[in-house]
């Protein structure tokens, strides 16, 4: 197999989406980091979007996070990031697309919002797609620790980057993640105490501190 090279940064969280994928198949790869406040010129001829992640596998591009994830899980077989079936692949890549068009841009909706009531209107929108998310896991978690059974997934991946950065929304809007969703919780610590999500993660301290720049509407 070619060397898989991830252009990457340790802050971006679809980036981290990457790296827990190939860790998680045990896959050998390359990083490059590239530095989002000064980016190399070279840079934009393997993305000309200049956005990380990218990867490349000899002459093979290809960028956007849960699509890369989804070739690294092609790579090789085992252990498998998506289910066998064709109903259980088209529910992780709805839940993934959720965590794109839903969770995500609300996320950062509330850290770059700098007057009080876009930062109610938007807090009050996360928290309720927390509630939604602690509403499926409750149903899903009956069946292991993970979104879609008992074994790690591409869905889990999609989502658990921002929940690594939830420090970043405590320190700067004071939003700590109730504590009445049990269920959501309990899969975050699960992801949590996951070896490749220790080996890959990063302090609290090192995510608010790279945030600080959005959190102040830069």
């Amino acid at each position: 197999m070619e060397t898989i090279e991830l252009f990457s940064a340790r802050v971006c969280p679809f980036a981290h989406r990457c790296r827990l994928a190939l860790m998680e198949k045990g896959l050998p790869f390359e990083v490059i980091e590239i530095d989002l406040r000064n980016k190399p010129s070279w840079y934009r001829q393997v993305n000309p979007e200049e956005a990380v992640p990218a990867l490349r596998q000899g002459q093979f591009m290809l960028r956007e996070s849960l699509i890369i994830n989804e070739y690294i899980d092609d790579l090789v077989g085992e252990p498998p990031l998506l289910p066998a079936s064709p109903q259980g692949r088209a529910q992780a890549r709805l839940w993934a697309e959720f965590a794109n068009t839903r969770f995500v841009p609300l996320f950062y909706r509330l850290l770059k919002a700098q007057g009080e009531d876009d930062r109610l209107a938007a807090r009050d929108n996360l928290l309720s797609v927390l509630s939604a998310l602690d509403a499926e896991l409750h149903h899903r978690l009956q069946d292991g620790g993970y979104w879609l059974g008992q074994n790690v997934g591409l869905t889990d991946i999609a989502f658990y980057p921002w929940f690594e950065r939830w420090p970043v929304l405590e320190h700067y809007r004071g939003l700590l993640i109730p504590g009445e969703l049990t269920s959501l919780l309990r899969w975050i610590e699960t992801m949590r105490e996951r070896e490749v999500v220790k080996q890959a993660g990063q302090t609290a301290e090192f995510y608010i501190a790279g945030y600080e720049d959005y959190a102040r509407g830069g």
